[in-house]
């Protein structure tokens, strides 16, 4: 188990927990990031944001949320 950041370019991966207050927690669920969801890891540069697709949506976390958000690769 890791967090976002560290996940490699076009890996599948399913959320496992989500740290941070309850204000990020209720941001990133609103945007559909919720436990057992599965992403596919878009780019994951370093310095840049981290692109992903969740639910059929392109989304953009920088790394310090990234590294908040623990998943899987399956």
């Amino acid at each position: 188990m890791c967090n976002l950041s560290q996940i490699k370019d076009n890996a599948v991966a399913r959320i496992t927990e989500i740290n941070g207050d309850s204000y990020f927690q209720s941001r990133i669920t609103a945007i559909g990031l919720t436990i057992g969801s599965e992403v596919k890891i878009i780019q994951n540069n370093k310095k840049q944001p981290i692109l992903f697709y969740n639910r059929d949506t392109l989304i953009a976390l920088n790394r310090k949320e990234a590294e908040k958000v623990c998943a899987e690769v399956i």
